[in-house]
């Protein structure tokens, strides 16, 4: 036995915690903040284009390019997009941050 342990002292821990046990709740609510971060996560909402393009604030035709350059979650049903609704307002705001203008396509 350490000297530590026989005078009552918990032993430290390599990251300089008090207790192996304050290490694993540590651990432990990083992996329960992980999964409800997952959790939170908006399901797609798949819409045709214009539906989407409409919905979002966005122009139809920057929507269709944004689609076909992979730049928001899209796919094709025959001839038809399908926009996920999500994606394109994260697109939408990120172009938004970036450019301080409202929304055109990007070329």
């Amino acid at each position: 036995m350490t000297n530590s342990l026989l005078h009552g002292a918990a032993p430290e821990t390599p990251n300089g915690d008090d207790h192996p046990a304050v290490a694993a709740l540590q651990r432990s609510l990083a992996q329960l903040e992980a999964r409800v971060a997952q959790l939170e996560q908006q399901p797609p909402q798949w819409l045709p284009l214009k539906t989407a393009a409409h919905d979002a604030g966005v122009e139809y035709e920057t929507t269709r390019k944004w689609a076909e350059r992979g730049l928001i979650e899209a796919r094709r049903d025959g001839k038809r997009w399908l926009i996920n609704l999500i994606s394109l307002k994260a697109r939408k705001d990120l172009w938004l941050r970036g450019s301080g203008f409202g929304c055109e396509a990007d070329e």
